[in-house]
């Protein structure tokens, strides 16, 4: 199985729209216990209890939000900024509650133990990310044709595709979040994933940037999967959803993405979304059929 990491940009497509209190929000990043070295349990939550004690005001009329994504990336891993040992960033979340840092060269570590794991790039306190799928972004656009790539070149095609589905309209990723109270700390709000389209089924405005211009309409046109619920904390929204699919069409074919035990996360504001993140299992099986879909002949 690996995992997949998409960095998400958004913009807004609208709004609709007791007292404060204090409320403990659940871990959402774990690390090792003190002293562990990797490969090792995550176990501990990063913040403790009282740092994830905070006060709530919920006391504003719910509101619900409807984002347009407008950039999807599959980013390979990267080295971070800056001198030091710090260690490579990945999209993506840790799958399997094990940090194994660089990999375990011991003859007994088991393929969790044995790979390198990453520091996510859109939550610098979560470490642990599993992302296989990310060694294969380059070996996939090997085996594509550059005839069918934006620019004639196959290295960035898979990004590029993305934005050309989105700029032509085929992929409109939208996401609902309703019964927002609080956009910075918000102990249950809902998120639905959607595709949307155009009010007329044409595509998109773009800017010169290659973004969705502003001022534009959409409309949603096909769940992806049922309403979930999530919270907001310090401004960033985390959610899970059991299933979530994404295609990518590469010319000859399209290339589906059945991302499983989904998690969303992204930064909220009633205007846009930043610093998003989706991560999930693919089956072994599923990369398999994909390549043999690419594979000459």
């Amino acid at each position: 199985m690996a995992s997949i990491g998409l960095a998400l940009v958004g913009c807004d497509g609208g709004g609709t729209g007791d007292g404060g209190s204090t409320a403990t929000f659940p871990a959402r990043d774990n690390v090792c216990e003190d002293g562990a070295s990797p490969p090792c349990e995550t176990n501990t939550p990063a913040a403790s209890e009282e740092q994830r004690t905070v006060a709530v005001d919920e006391s504003m009329e719910a509101e619900t939000r409807l984002y347009v994504v407008e950039l999807i990336s599959l980013p390979e891993a990267s080295d971070p900024d800056g001198p030091g040992p710090q260690r490579e960033q990945a999209a993506g979340f840790n799958l399997d509650g094990l940090d194994s840092g660089e990999g375990s060269s011991e003859p007994d570590a088991n393929c969790e133990q044995f790979n390198t794991d990453y520091v996510a790039v859109t939550d610098s306190a979560h470490v642990g990310v599993d992302n296989a799928l990310q060694g294969l972004v380059g070996t996939i656009e090997g085996l594509l044709s550059a005839e069918d790539c934006p620019g004639g070149t196959t290295d960035g095609c898979l990004d590029a595709q993305l934005q050309e589905q989105i700029a032509d309209g085929s992929l409109l990723l939208m996401m609902e979040v309703s019964g927002i109270n609080n956009y910075t700390n918000d102990t249950s709000v809902m998120l639905r994933l959607f595709l949307g389209a155009t009010t007329d089924g044409s595509p998109p405005m773009i800017d010169s940037d290659g973004t969705l211009a502003a001022g534009q309409t959409f409309v949603e046109e096909t769940a992806l999967g049922s309403a979930v619920e999530g919270d907001i904390f310090q401004g960033r929204l985390r959610a899970t959803t059991d299933l979530l699919t994404i295609e990518i069409n590469t010319g000859d074919f399209a290339l589906p993405l059945m991302i499983s035990n989904a998690e969303v996360r992204f930064d909220i504001t009633e205007s846009a979304l930043t610093g998003g993140a989706i991560g999930g299992y693919l089956t072994t099986q599923s990369i398999i059929d994909a390549a043999s879909m690419i594979m000459p002949g």
